[in-house]
């Protein structure tokens, strides 16, 4: 005969038992045959003549509700669905479809509570209801709370009402009832009288719900609301909730909701309540019977709460209370060996559920009686506790409560049998001695010594041992089959804490785990980080306290080559998070690290675990702020940035500022967010919004940079990495410059910005290498637009005082960080290097020799001659040609072949050469930064001769010069430079300050405005009363000390107020901000030459590292 087609398997076996018992009338418990409404039996599921017999009344059978059709069970599983998803538009729209459920419902709660169906919809109806909802649901169950506990799938509901509904006890306490209006006061009763009903409800079957399957958790629950005490916590969640619970959730529900963690304020008459009701529940058993409900598994919880309750309330001396709960268990004071109590205590100590009880015993009972506890029932078999898989926890409570000598001696005791402890899986045991030995600053050599014998001598080998890693390796395996296989052994999640609680030791237990993480290899190393349990030991060991850096130097390197296998794995991502506390202090590697992110990209953004490490380690800010990025990641805070406070600050101020624009009747009129609607003001709008994409462009090119082509744009031909390329004939075709007779208004105009953007190179793009510029920011793209809507002349100081001022407080600061800080010293702005270059000739010349001003050169005696590095740029040359010099008045001088540097004895040379063909030599420019190399000319060294032949020394720092702002590289590469005469500087090259910025320092500026300046007849403004503002001048007094109109001091009668780009930026960044991004960028540069130094078909024909950035 064929056999009954059946799904086969474990599950379905369990599921058709189930399903049997369900069919079944319910029975809570085994009644008594004399009478079954008036006992329970006590027992752990199963009935026998041994059983112990407690007589408690019960409140009979429980009532039959109803069912609710199929209708009513169609609507009411949809309705649960949506809930459960929450996936409503706004929360007016979720509170009129809960109002829409709870009209449905209207009459059906009870039949909902109940349905093994529909019960959850009541869950989550509570989870998201309004405190009026809650407290009209509780109205509806009021009166039937009694069954409603000791149902299977309702005593859920009561539990989720109550934990809801609890806070609002407190909130009703401290809100006036004047705040409540009369309907609402009136309708429905407070909190605090519905949770008193209930417990009314319950009096007079406490006992017999202590031991029912469902009510005792909902007993326990009213308990901890009655008591004020955190409903959600470590310690009240294993006491509150059977770990088979179903947690019902909300996807889009605040975490807060329902959590009460902290604790309440509660009425008095829950205090009396509470007190009532714990004496209810023992008020007729006596000693035998409360040890009893010790071993029962449902009683067992609710014994704990309320000796936990008692201790809590009263304190410890609540034991010396003879009627107290504490000494009806323990009634011997003491109680020592061979005492009633003691006997019990004994017995409980190896029950799997009595255990828990003697726990509570340990962590409340008064010092005495602990003492006597300890020595008489735990000392003297320490050994045998620790062993055992169930007395064990009792003793880590005990551990916990030894002062140091008697930790002292238990760890002595315990040392024999670390080895079987760890065998056993008994670590528990050895991690609590090594905290409190911690706490308690006791010894732990004797442990490290025992821990090392146990586990071997090998490193590598102690280590596996400890964290139970096998050596057969998991990564084929699928990431389910994977967690199964880890999943069945919970003891390696206790070795992993064990080994974490060693890494918080510092010392010898530390250095056995340090050690044994050094001496892996790689392939091990990956292992453990992606190991479920061990994992936790590596990310541990890399932000411990006690850590020395030379650990993390040794395993970082190490561990960043691993970086992106690391992080697209689910486990081992979590090691990758912990890198940046593990490379703290070590920049470089943290820079090594987000390279190799940035790099595979592509293979992070596949992967879940992937994109958690691209955003952890903040790699879109790496992308398009690295400055602020390496900002932070050597632990500075990054320019620009406020703090909370400051934040905070500016919040308030804002609430501020608008709750007065509404008391004035302003609303509306703030500031506008646009320019006015004018030609203007829509002109720039339009402008703004072609800018902005084509800024943004340059970081969405970023992912085709490899291939060497843009993205293609629609109607755009090919592109290269950096522009649409064409060759002059056709691009100037496809622009076609023409000036029309007729303006185009406002849309041609559009048209002709969005040609220009279309063929125009992106600087912004992280391709754009150009040496001597690249992109600016945002301050920079900010001051252009503000010098251009002040369009003002910084020629006199009456066109444009405020940019004068300004630009003589930078250019003092900048001259101040090369060491020119004398009393006149300071600077000008000028049209670029070469000018400022040209510049400093006129005034050396003229300075030098004051009569080439008016008679020049060609009637002046004197055949004059220039020295510059045979590597300095041409603006030297043609400056000479310019000025009448000629190009052979310039002389080269010889560099070194090895650096690229100026030959000091070779300069010496040449101005004897000069001398002896009776030239006249008078100048000397000395290069910081060359355009090829990047040499920094040896400026101590130049000045000296100068000084000996009176020679004027310039410093053509244009490239170079912004090292300056780093103390290290200025110390190294622009020694000297306070001997100088004049530097010329351009913030437009290295420090990403708007084209064109550039300046002309000197020692003092009143050689500027002599050589440069015309006589008083020729002068638009030697009489303008700005410069005479005098501080003490010459003796005739015609040489003030300050000197505001700009154009005295250079060759221009007409200047920009560029200094404010530099100004704007250097306040938006700040000192320290320059130093840092001018520091990486050179280390940057350091790096890179490593690479070409390593590549075969390359050759590096600087040095490494190379003098400057190129």
């Amino acid at each position: 005969m064929p056999k009954e087609h059946k799904k086969r398997g474990r599950r379905e076996e369990k599921k058709r038992k189930r399903v049997q018992e369900e069919d079944q009338p319910e029975s809570k418990r085994a009644k008594s045959e004399d009478d079954p409404d008036t006992g329970i039996i006590i027992d752990s599921g199963h009935q026998d003549d041994g059983a112990d017999y407690i007589p408690i009344a019960g409140p009979g059978e429980l009532p039959f509700y109803g069912l609710l059709d199929e209708e009513e069970q169609e609507y009411f599983k949809r309705a649960d669905s949506m809930l459960e998803l929450d996936q409503f538009n706004d929360a007016e729209e979720r509170a009129l479809f809960l109002a829409n459920v709870y009209k449905e419902a209207n009459g059906k709660e009870l039949k909902i509570a109940n349905s093994q169906s529909c019960s959850r919809l009541m869950e989550r109806l509570i989870l998201m209801s309004t405190p009026k909802q809650l407290k009209a649901l509780f109205q509806k169950f009021s009166g039937h709370f009694l069954h409603l506990a000791q149902h299977r799938f309702a005593s859920h509901c009561c539990e989720t009402l109550f934990t809801l509904l609890a806070p609002i006890v407190s909130e009703e306490i401290t809100t006036s009832a004047e705040s409540l209006s009369g309907e609402e006061a009136n309708a429905i009763a407070s909190a605090e009288e519905l949770f008193l009903t209930v417990s009314r409800e319950f009096e007079g079957y406490l006992g017999y719900l202590m031991t029912d399957q469902f009510a005792s958790h909902t007993l326990r629950v009213l308990l901890i609301v009655l008591s004020g005490r955190p409903i959600v916590g470590a310690h009240t969640t294993l006491l509150l909730q059977s770990r088979k619970k179903e947690h019902i959730t909300v996807n889009s529900l605040e975490p807060s909701r329902g959590a009460n963690t902290s604790t309440r304020t509660v009425p008095d008459s829950f205090q009396q309540a509470l007190d009532h009701m714990m004496k209810s529940m023992v008020v007729n058993l006596d000693a035998t019977s409360i040890r009893a409900l010790a071993s029962h598994p449902v009683a067992n919880p609710l014994l704990q709460l309320l000796l936990d309750l008692e201790f809590g309330r009263a304190g410890k001396a609540k034991a010396r209370d003879a009627n107290s709960l504490f000494r009806t268990i323990l009634p011997d004071d003491p109680p020592e060996e061979g005492t009633d109590s003691a006997s019990f205590f004994n017995a409980m100590l190896y029950d799997p559920i009595g255990s828990r009880l003697c726990e509570v015993l340990i962590t409340n009972s008064p010092g005495k009686t602990f003492k006597v506890l300890y020595q008489t029932l735990i000392n003297e078999k320490l050994q045998s506790l620790a062993k055992s898989e169930t007395a064990s926890y009792v003793l880590i409570k005990a551990l916990e409560r030894l002062n140091k000598g008697d930790l002292e001696q238990a760890m002595h005791k315990l040392c024999s049998q670390i080895e079987v402890l760890l065998e056993r899986s008994r670590t528990s045991v050895v991690k609590c001695l090594v905290e409190r030995c911690e706490v308690r600053g006791v010894d732990i050599g004797p442990l490290a010594i025992a821990l090392k014998e146990a586990c071997g001598q090998n490193p590598t080998e102690r280590l596996r041992k400890m964290l139970k890693m096998g050596t057969s390796n998991s990564e084929s395996m699928s990431e389910d089959r994977r967690k199964q296989i880890e999943n069945y052994d919970p003891s390696k999640a206790h070795t992993s804490l064990l080994a974490q609680s060693m890494l918080d030791s510092p010392g010898a237990l530390q250095d056995l785990i340090i050690d044994g993480i050094l001496s892996l290899d790689n392939s091990s190393l990956q292992r453990l980080a992606k190991d479920r349990s061990a994992t936790h030991v590596l990310q541990n060991s890399l932000a411990c306290a006690g850590n020395t850096i030379r650990y993390r130097r040794m395993i970082m390197p190490r561990l960043a080559n691993m970086t992106v296998d690391l992080a697209t794995d689910p486990v081992a991502s979590h090691v990758v998070d912990a890198f940046w506390k593990g490379t703290d202090g070590l920049p470089f590697i943290r820079e090594i690290i987000a390279e190799h992110l940035i790099q595979n990209e592509a293979v992070l953004r596949e992967s879940i675990s992937g994109r958690a490490v691209w955003r952890n380690w903040q790699m879109d800010t790496y992308k398009t702020k690295r400055f602020d990025w390496m900002a932070a990641a050597k632990g500075r805070r990054v320019p620009g940035t406020k703090t909370g406070i400051e934040l905070a600050r500016e919040r308030f101020a804002s609430q501020k500022q608008d709750s007065k624009s509404k008391s004035s009747g302003t609303k509306g009129r703030g500031k506008p967010t646009s320019f006015p609607n004018n030609a203007t003001g829509a002109l720039l709008d339009a402008v703004q919004e072609l800018l902005i994409p084509f800024i943004r462009a340059a970081d969405e090119d970023a992912t085709a940079k490899e291939t060497g082509h843009g993205l293609s744009k629609s109607g755009g031909g090919p592109r290269t990495a950096l522009v649409e390329y064409h060759k002059p004939q056709k691009l100037t075709q496809l622009l076609d410059p023409q000036l029309p007779d007729t303006g185009i208004g406002k849309d041609g105009f559009l048209r002709l910005v969005e040609k220009v953007l279309q063929y125009s190179v992106n600087t912004w793009d992280q391709g754009f290498m150009q040496k001597l510029y690249a992109s600016t920011d945002a301050p920079g793209v900010a001051t252009e637009l503000i010098l251009s809507v002040l369009n003002t002349n910084l020629d006199v100081y009456d066109a444009s005082p405020a940019l004068t001022i300004i630009e003589k407080a930078t250019t003092k600061a900048l001259a101040s960080l090369f060491g020119l800080t004398g009393p006149h010293a300071g600077g000008i702005s000028l049209q670029g290097g070469s000018a400022s270059n040209t510049t400093s000739i006129v005034i050396a010349r003229n300075t030098l020799y004051p009569s080439t001003k008016t008679s020049g050169i060609h009637s002046s005696p004197h055949s004059f001659i220039l020295f510059t590095s045979a590597h300095a740029r041409y603006s030297i040359e043609q400056a000479a040609q310019m000025l009448g010099f000629g190009s052979d008045a310039v002389w080269s001088v010889p560099t070194s072949p090895q650096t690229g540097q100026m030959d000091p004895s070779a300069l010496s040379s040449l101005i004897s050469k000069a001398e002896y063909q009776h030239k006249t030599p008078f100048y000397v420019n000395a290069t910081a930064g060359t355009t090829v190399l990047g040499s920094y000319d040896p400026i101590r060294a130049i000045s000296k001769i100068c000084r000996e032949k009176k020679l004027w020394l310039h410093v053509d720092a244009s490239w170079g010069g912004p090292a300056i702002f780093s103390p290290s590289l200025a110390k190294e590469k622009l020694d000297g430079t306070h001997l100088v005469d004049s530097i010329a500087i351009n913030p437009h090259q290295m420090m990403g300050v708007p084209m064109t910025c550039s300046f002309l320092l000197g020692a003092d500026l009143r050689q500027f405005q002599k050589a440069n300046t015309l006589s008083a007849s020729h002068s638009l403004h030697s009489d303008n009363e700005a410069n005479e503002e005098t501080d003490g001048g010459d003796e005739e007094g015609r040489q003030p000390s300050e000197i505001y109109d700009l154009a005295d001091l250079s060759l221009q009668g007409s200047g920009r107020g560029d200094a404010l780009k530099l100004y704007f930026s250097w306040a938006y960044h700040g000192t320290s901000g320059y130093r840092s991004q001018i520091e990486h960028a050179f280390s940057t540069a350091a790096y890179f030459a490593t690479l070409v130094a390593e590549e075969k078909d390359l050759v590096l024909v600087s040095e490494s590292p190379p003098p400057c950035l190129q």
